[in-house]
């Protein structure tokens, strides 16, 4: 990976009581507002002279969703977390991330007791105990993380939850690495080394040279005022059938171009490339998992800064595929990027779908907040396909409307052009979707807002999943657009 490894998972032979192994973690139900004591719970009950039901009778510990118990045997430290009455895959994800979150920095070993789950919870809760563990301790000087090897009992998908850990790890990583040492042509050639180990995967780097000579001008105005210039990079991974694109925003760093952002508005934008760091999940977990799927990942990575060479307020920019944008806002950049990208997708590459993820507009997390991402799409199949994917994964998701009258603001807002890039003050998550469907070119359109999920961090911290990673983005849509494309293939 770019920097961190998920912990090792293997299966654990024999009982984990007699296993060795310093710390034991069982999910544990709820039954009549007490933990129902039975299996290996019975078990740990007798070998700790009744602690666990002396714990319950003094209402300490009762299997609520996701409360911490700690039980200390003579060989192992056991943890167990309540998952609720009625648990969910969901609830599974929840408890088992925030018991990780308690042991990451004090055991190398851990077994984690999934004897009698389905596989498709028992799959879950492993994916939000590895997800609870991320900790991206690369840039410190100080690495606290212990956790090396999680073994398991019971029914897993072992290839399903290492693809999906990796997969959610990567985009982290790549979503909060810091802008000096993920500058667009570092992050590009780590791309083309991380994804050389796969099968059936090509990667193709342009670079500014060339972008400059091919007439991407949305990717080449916005990043052409840092001196780290532009890339664009394209994964193809070839898993037969149909040809689906997957673009990304990814912008390294978001200073707002000419028209500067305020100060306290710039401090998360080191994640304003967390839509491309999903695609790259996502890439990475089908590639995996050997998805039966002409799948391409089209990043185009920039820094929207300010120097002598930056675009500018009233510039006339002519576009990959030839439609001529006002810049009405130098902060509106985003859509400039992945428009070229899309409209590549459309014309070039042939495919039959074009999803694009993107931390695009504040208007989508003033309209649903910090942890719900925006869904646009005029194709009702696709919208009940996401809106399932998102509640199995757990990633909030609303549908938004394209309303055709708002096309009318782009086009007014055009001092020269055809189009402007921003639409006015109301409704912008609305007129940045309109604007990204102009280069479509007729090809079914899926548009996921994520600049509230994507970013994660701030307000959202305090009240995310436990599966999120603090103050971190964390790596929203991997699980979800996996989950979609597994339903759109069939």
């Amino acid at each position: 990976m770019i920097y961190t490894v998920p912990p090792r998972i293997a299966r654990l032979e024999g009982d984990p009581l007699d296993s060795g192994k310093e710390a034991i973690v069982v999910p544990v139900l709820q039954a009549e507002g007490k933990p129902s004591i039975e299996g290996i719970l019975e078990r740990i009950n007798e070998v700790s002279n009744g602690v666990v039901s002396k714990a319950s009778e003094r209402g300490v510990f009762r299997g609520d969703r996701s409360e911490v118990y700690t039980v200390p045997l003579e060989k192992a430290i056991v943890y167990l977390v309540g998952v609720g009455k009625e648990p969910s895959d969901d609830s599974y994800r929840r408890a088992l991330a925030k018991v990780a979150k308690s042991v990451v920095d004090k055991h190398e070993e851990v077994v984690v007791v999934l004897e009698g789950l389905a596989e498709t919870s028992a799959n879950e809760a492993m994916v939000g105990f590895l997800l609870g563990a991320y900790k991206l301790e690369y840039f410190k000087s100080e690495k606290k993380s212990k956790l090396r090897t999680v073994y398991y009992n019971g029914s897993l998908d072992e290839a399903y939850v290492k693809a999906v850990a990796e997969a959610v790890y990567l985009a982290r990583d790549v979503a909060n690495a810091p802008p000096n040492d993920l500058y667009p042509e570092r992050l590009a050639e780590k791309v083309r080394e991380l994804f050389s180990s796969l099968p059936n995967v090509e990667v193709e780097i342009f670079d500014y040279d060339r972008l400059v000579k091919e007439g991407f001008g949305g990717i080449v105005n916005v990043g052409k005022g840092s001196k780290y210039k532009p890339r664009l990079v394209k994964i193809h991974y070839k898993g037969g059938g149909r040809k689906i694109a997957l673009v990304g925003k990814t912008l390294v760093f978001d200073a707002g171009g000419i028209q500067v952002k305020q100060a306290y508005t710039m401090t998360d934008m080191y994640a304003d490339k967390a839509g491309g760091a999903a695609v790259l999940g996502v890439l990475w977990a089908a590639a995996k998992l050997g998805l039966p799927v002409d799948l391409y990942g089209l990043l185009g990575v920039a820094i929207n800064t300010l120097d002598g060479e930056a675009y500018l307020p009233s510039d006339v920019i002519r576009m990959w595929d030839g439609t001529k944008v006002d810049v009405g806002h130098t902060d509106a950049e985003g859509r400039l990027v992945i428009a070229d990208a899309i409209a590549y997708s459309a014309k070039e590459l042939g495919v039959d779908v074009i999803i694009d993820l993107a931390t695009l507009t504040g208007a989508a997390v003033i309209a649903l907040g910090p942890l719900v991402a925006a869904i646009f799409t005029r194709d009702e199949t696709l919208k009940e396909v996401f809106m399932e994917a998102a509640e199995k994964t757990g990633e909030k998701l609303w549908p938004l409307p394209l309303v055709d009258e708002y096309k009318q603001l782009l086009k007014k807002n055009a001092r020269l052009g055809d189009i402007s890039n921003v639409g006015g003050r109301w409704g912008g998550a609305i007129t940045a979707a309109l604007f990204l469907e102009n280069f479509t070119h007729g090809k079914k359109f899926v548009h996921l807002d994520i600049a509230g999920p994507g970013i994660g961090g701030g307000e959202a911290a305090s009240i995310a999943p436990e599966y999120w990673p603090g103050k971190h983005a964390p790596g929203y849509g991997v699980r979800l657009v996996l989950e979609a494309l597994k339903k759109i293939i069939g």
